[in-house]
């Protein structure tokens, strides 16, 4: 069987990844527990997600919108951004989670962390499990060409994922990222 997603295919499926392989958060989104490296001006570690938004939630809709994309370990976020996840908790809590970092990866992802890098909607249900499967068959393509799915525009403005990952690891400014792809 040939499994597509977002114009990536492969033959290549094992039944057995979305529960060897990652981890399901309470919103049904699937993160990969194995992390991947990219270099900024540091390492940064990344998680690969797939992500099922079901659109009945927000309207009279029966669409599944799924996205693969990264997030950065909570460990690759900027100080600042650390705190920014952080300061939810208690100060006990915070404790924990600053030694259990790996718990905090569903956090960065709400708090808006994450780079969307494909996506593909659902309109007919009887094909949702199809696409779940593909974008967990197609998963190493994304990952191992990260730096071509990073170098794509993610905004109308100019920016691309390197200035999101940038923004929210180093701090840069991400509008003065694109802003300068412009200057004369």
């Amino acid at each position: 069987m040939k499994y597509e997603f977002d114009g990536i295919s492969t033959e290549q499926f094992n039944e057995q990844d979305r529960e060897t392989k990652f981890t399901e958060t309470y919103n049904g989104t699937l993160i990969e527990k194995e992390t991947f490296t990219v270099e900024l001006d540091k390492e940064v570690q990344l998680h690969l997600y797939i992500e099922d938004i079901d659109m009945s939630e927000y309207e009279d809709s029966t669409d599944h919108i799924i996205t693969i994309g990264v997030v950065p370990t909570f460990e690759s976020l900027s100080e600042k951004h650390q705190q920014d996840i952080l300061g939810q908790f208690t100060e006990e809590d915070q404790e924990y989670f600053k030694n259990h970092t790996d718990e905090l990866v569903q956090d960065s992802l709400s708090y808006g962390f994450g780079i969307p890098l494909r996506s593909v909607t659902v309109t007919d249900l009887d094909k949702l499990e199809y696409t779940l499967n593909s974008a967990i068959a197609v998963r190493s393509g994304v990952s191992g060409l990260i730096g071509f799915e990073l170098d794509r525009f993610v905004n109308r403005i100019g920016n691309t994922g390197w200035d999101f990952l940038s923004d929210y690891c180093e701090d840069a400014n991400a509008i003065e990222l694109a802003l300068s792809r412009y200057k004369n």
